[in-house]
């Protein structure tokens, strides 16, 4: 199989589109010969799960970049991903090939086939990736594993897992179609990654959501290591102080850019002490790991096309609130490419923009929950002195260079971000 063919077969998968349950991807995994992922207490590997509304990704990551440089044979998955299907997969810092990515579905395919005629039915596109990488993982010998859970929690397909620790990032309003209409009811199902038993380092967030999620913690026996409580970060002269219940590291450079870096870097090393990962290790080694992270999409810069660019995959106001708060004095970008999917909170978000953005150039997103560009712009037009949708992504593109203003945003969507991402590695300096 060819990864050409195998694209073409996961890709085939979408139609099925979410199925929030667990059951499914238990019997999946069974039948694939991966029961080990659903062992109480499995060893090998032992994971780190992070959910949340935001900040989760880069939590994985610098989670996955510590365990590196701790020695560990490492294993990490994100959803979505930006740029290349293959960043959902890696080992070490390194996607998985293009090679193996054939081998893992070819390897798969039959047994989600037959799956098909039982009464569950066949997996998801999201289920089947899952498991492609929980079989690279077993064949990598992966030691630790950073998984970034899809949405939600509770019933999310990564949540199969019993962590060694557990992450609950932050929690704000985000599918409350699909997760719930208060930020308590959004926090039970974010924390239906807490296991019983298993430490979970809970991040930033208001009263109500900290309450119901401490209130779980301790009916599972969780013990619960909070943000303000047991974690800070303190940032003097761009470095970072983390410091948590018998540690504390100095001298930190964060590898992602970005305000709120200092907290998500903060969270990942403390759920590393907790789950038992940090093991008299040197500070420089986490000195290392926090400054060699990376993932794409989060306040990252570039220069393609003629113009600096920043591209951040916020879609909701907190995210929007920090992209504002990390953009740097004297190069604030006045010109802002956009899209969003259905589901979200389209003036809130945009309102966060307007002391900042001057010119919005909305653009369509393939992606089946795309907002029409137009009906966005008739949504948003009051907030901003120039609001044009666009008929494609190559024609906001196109008239946002033409504006002359740089750096251009482009944010509101991950998948946005993406296919913006490609289309300027086709345009050089």
């Amino acid at each position: 199989m060819t990864f050409e063919e195998a694209i073409a077969r996961v890709t085939s998968l979408q139609g099925r589109g979410w199925r929030l349950g667990l059951d499914r991807m238990e019997e999946f995994l069974r039948r694939a010969g991966l029961d080990d992922v659903l062992a109480r207490g499995s060893t090998s590997p032992r994971y780190i799960h992070v959910a949340g509304t935001n900040g989760k990704g880069s939590v994985t990551a610098f989670a996955q970049s510590l365990l590196v440089e701790l020695g560990y044979r490492t294993g990490a998955t994100y959803s979505p991903y930006v740029y290349d299907v293959r960043e959902r997969i890696q080992f070490g810092r390194e996607s998985v090939s293009q090679d193996e990515f054939a081998n893992l579905v070819e390897a798969l395919w039959p047994v989600a086939s037959e799956m098909e005629s039982t009464e569950l039915g066949g997996p998801t596109e999201f289920e089947f990736k899952t498991a492609m990488g929980f079989l690279y993982w077993k064949r990598q010998r992966c030691e630790w594993v950073a998984i970034e859970v899809g949405l939600g929690g509770r019933l999310d397909a990564t949540n199969v897992v019993d962590p060694a620790c557990s992450v609950v990032t932050t929690i704000e309003w985000d599918h409350a179609d699909i997760l719930g209409d208060t930020l308590g009811k959004i926090a039970a199902e974010k924390a239906g990654i807490v296991k019983p038993g298993r430490p979970v380092v809970i991040g930033k967030m208001a009263r109500e959501p900290l309450e119901v999620i401490l209130e779980i913690a301790a009916e599972r026996g969780a013990p619960a290591i909070v943000w303000g409580r047991d974690v800070v970060a303190e940032t003097q002269e761009g470095r970072v102080r983390v410091a948590g219940p018998g540690y504390s590291y100095n001298g930190l450079q964060p590898g992602i850019a970005g305000v709120v870096q200092p907290h998500n870097l903060a969270l990942a090393i403390a759920a590393l002490h907790a789950g038992g990962a940090v093991q008299n290790a040197s500070e420089e080694a986490i000195r290392r790991g926090a400054a060699l992270t990376s993932i794409p999409g989060r306040m990252e810069s570039r220069r393609a096309a003629g113009r600096d660019w920043i591209l951040d995959g916020a879609h909701n106001p907190q995210a929007a609130r920090s992209v504002v708060q990390s953009v740097v004095p004297g190069r604030l970008p006045r010109t802002m490419i956009a899209g969003m999917l259905s589901g979200h909170d389209a003036l809130t978000f945009f309102s966060e923009f307007t002391d900042l953005v001057t010119s919005v150039h909305l653009a369509p997103i393939d992606f089946h929950r795309s907002r029409d560009p137009f009906e966005l712009g008739n949504e948003i037009s009051s907030l901003f002195p120039r609001v044009e949708p666009h008929a494609s992504v190559e024609e906001a593109v196109d008239a946002a260079i033409a504006e002359g203003v740089e750096p251009i945003l482009v944010t509101g969507s991950f998948y946005l971000v993406g296919e913006v991402g490609r289309l300027l590695e086709r345009r050089p300096e």
